[in-house]
């Protein structure tokens, strides 16, 4: 089980154990066979709060990963097909909700942590709404409009005390008063096909920047790392950005998977599972683990159990349905089938 969980959280080949075992790589992977059947206990501590935690989502070719963690350790992960509420609200149901989540501005996020957790203020991403902003206007924008609005979501990320926090919103708000009336232009468009006359923003990519950072800062979701929640263990540790998940746990998991390129989807889940469990706060012997499920005959006598319970179950048969999971092909002749390739006609 160690050489097992060294292969796949370390760096170093299959081939490379095998030659310290003394082994062929294949008999290694024989030998290991039933590791993959150890999953891992969950993770989540039920009466631990908190300060702060982010949540932010990566895609790999198994699927979509939610992740909630704090600035050192993983606190939960779920797989999901896509980043949505009810991903998020499996995420966090089983964490006490903390003083503050920083989320990367994702509606799904935000929709879940009002749910389950009423009490805990959101901080979104600063990084995550400069990016927002720069997909309107570009890096280099072309107006002086689009230049000034720039400017000030480049300055989100400067911003460390409240007088600083209190001077970006008079800047975007004499913004807004000097270049209302520019932002508010509007231009008539032909459609030749239904000739009709239609009436569009003429500066719609620089107002919808604008727009994006009046909406975080009238819903209060930009500066309130400046302002901790009282009970707060470490007032001056709060963060304003999701980078420490990103670039402490996100693209070292992308790495992983890359090295482990070629194992199946369910594999590679398997690898990135035990990854993040050894990233938690305090993870077991993985070796007590495997010791405790049987050395994998738990999951081995469950998936039996399941694959008798559902071909024996009276839903499958007796109507000629046929059984959920099988070992094999029915090669019988079925008049409802026309003649399939590989059959022998007479």
């Amino acid at each position: 089980m160690r050489t097992f969980i060294s292969w796949i959280t370390g760096t170093r080949s299959l081939t490379e154990l095998a030659k310290d075992h003394h082994c062929h790589r294949n008999t290694l992977s024989r030998k290991l066979t039933w590791c993959w059947r150890i999953t891992t206990p969950p993770p989540v501590n039920p009466y631990r709060v908190y300060d702060q935690l982010f949540l932010d989502a990566t895609f790999l070719a198994s699927g979509c990963l939610l992740i909630a963690s704090t600035r050192t350790h993983i606190i939960n992960w779920c797989w999901a097909r896509t980043e949505n509420s009810a991903a998020y609200r499996e995420l966090i149901t089983t964490i006490p909700a903390p003083l503050m989540a920083v989320i990367d501005g994702g509606q799904g996020a935000l929709s879940a942590i009002t749910t389950l957790w009423p009490t805990t203020t959101i901080q979104r991403c600063l990084v995550h709404a400069q990016r927002a902003a720069r997909r309107h206007t570009t890096s280099r924008p072309r107006t002086e409009a689009g230049r000034a609005i720039y400017r000030l979501a480049l300055n989100l990320t400067k911003v460390t005390t409240l007088e600083q926090a209190a001077d970006w919103a008079i800047q975007l708000h004499n913004y807004g008063s000097v270049y209302n009336r520019w932002l508010n232009e509007k231009t008539i468009i032909h459609d030749p096909v239904t000739r009709q006359h239609t009436q569009v923003f003429t500066h719609q990519r620089v107002r919808a920047a604008y727009n994006s950072l009046l909406s975080l800062y009238r819903r209060k979701l930009l500066f309130n790392y400046l302002a901790p929640p009282a009970g707060a263990i470490d007032p001056d540790g709060f963060a304003s950005t999701t980078n420490t998940l990103e670039g402490g746990f996100n693209a070292p998991i992308k790495e992983l998977a890359r090295r482990h390129r070629g194992l199946s989807l369910p594999h590679q889940r398997t690898v990135i599972d035990w990854w993040l469990y050894l990233k938690t706060h305090t993870p077991d012997d993985p070796v007590e683990i495997a010791r405790s499920q049987a050395w994998g005959q738990v999951a081995l006598s469950t998936a039996r159990d399941l694959l008798n319970h559902e071909n024996t179950h009276p839903d499958t048969h007796g109507i000629g349905a046929p059984a959920g999971y099988d070992t094999g092909i029915d090669s019988r002749y079925q008049h409802s089938l026309s003649i399939q390739k590989g059959w022998v006609g007479t």
